[in-house]
C-alpha cells in the first residue's frame, strides 16, 4: 500500500520514548510525520483522534512493570479504518514482558492492524545508567532500519497481515515498585504546573497523589521549575543495577519474522 504519512503518538514522560521514536521515524524518510504528544493530563486531547486507512501509525510508549502505562484511556482517542500501525515500546534494559502484546490488542479493537513491533533500550528513569546512551548510532540504528525494512516490505504486501508478537494481551497485573517522593515546601511556589501535567490525573491541587492511579512518570518533577519534587529511588536504582546490569539488544517483530 502507498502511504500518505506517518502518524506518530507517543507518551514520554521524560523524553526517552521520543527520541527512540524518531529514530524509527527517520527511516521512513520520504513521508511527513505528524505528531501527537499524548503525554498530557485527562481531557486534554481531542475524544477521537482518526488515522487514515493510508497512514501508518507509529504508537511509542514507555515500559512500566512490563506493560505500556497504566493510565487510564491512555491511547483511547485513537481510531483506525483498518489501517497499519506499528508499536515501539521503550524500556530501561531489565524486561518488556507483555508491553508489545497488550498494546497490540487495545490497537486492533481501536481499528487498526499491528504489523510490527520493536522494543528498544532507553535510559531507565530510577537507574539512567541502565541504557545509557540507547538507543545508539551502532547496533541500535542498523536494528531500527532492519525493522523499518520489514515493515516496508509488509506493507507492500496484497493484504495487511498482523505480526506475531511476544506476551500476553491480558496478563495479571503487578504492582510497581514504591519510590518515595517528597515536596520542598520551601521550595515549592505553589503554582501548580506538576498537578496539571500529571497524565494520570494522579495528583489534585493539594498536591496530594493517588498511589492506586500514579504511574512513577515523574511528569510532575520534570514539569516543575524549581525542582520542589524530590524522588529517592536509590532502593529500585540498587536492585535494577545489580540484576539487568548486561545491556539488551533491540528486538523487533514483523510479518517476516524477528531480528533480536
Amino acid at each position: 500500500m502507498k502511504l500518505a504519512k506517518l502518524q506518530l503518538a507517543y507518551f514520554s514522560p521524560c523524553g526517552g520514548t521520543l527520541r527512540a521514536a524518531e529514530l524509527l521515524c527517520s527511516q521512513f524518510e520520504s513521508l511527513p510525520v505528524e505528531r501527537v504528544n499524548m503525554t498530557c493530563p485527562p481531557g486534554a486531547l481531542p475524544a477521537v483522534i482518526p488515522v487514515a486507512k493510508d497512514e501508518l501509525l507509529v504508537l511509542a510508549f514507555p515500559v512500566y512493570g512490563g506493560v505500556p502505562p497504566r493510565v487510564e484511556g491512555l491511547f483511547g482517542q485513537l481510531r483506525g479504518q483498518g489501517g497499519p500501525c506499528v508499536l515501539l515500546a521503550a524500556y530501561g534494559n531489565r524486561a518488556y514482558e507483555n508491553a508489545l502484546a497488550v498494546a497490540a490488542a487495545q490497537m486492533a479493537r481501536q481499528g487498526f492492524v499491528c504489523v510490527g513491533g520493536l522494543a528498544c533500550v532507553t535510559p531507565h528513569v530510577f537507574a539512567p545508567a541502565l541504557g545509557a546512551g540507547r538507543p545508539d548510532g551502532g547496533g541500535d540504528r542498523r536494528a531500527f532500519e532492519a525493522f523499518a525494512g520489514a515493515v516496508k516490505r509488509a506493507l507492500a504486501q496484497p493484504a495487511l497481515c498482523p505480526a506475531a508478537l511476544p506476551g500476553e494481551a491480558e496478563p495479571e497485573r503487578k504492582p510497581l515498585k514504591p519510590v518515595p517522593r517528597v515536596r520542598d515546601t520551601e521550595k515549592c511556589l505553589d503554582c501548580g504546573l506538576c498537578a496539571r501535567a500529571c497524565p494520570a490525573g494522579a495528583m489534585d491541587r493539594d498536591y496530594r497523589v493517588d498511589g492506586a492511579r500514579c504511574v512513577n512518570c515523574m511528569a510532575c518533577r520534570r514539569a516543575c521549575p524549581v525542582g520542589a519534587w524530590r524522588f529517592d529511588p536509590s532502593a529500585v536504582r540498587a536492585w535494577l543495577e545489580e540484576n539487568f546490569a548486561a545491556p539488551r539488544p533491540v528486538e523487533w517483530f514483523a510479518g517476516e519474522g524477528m531480528s533480536g
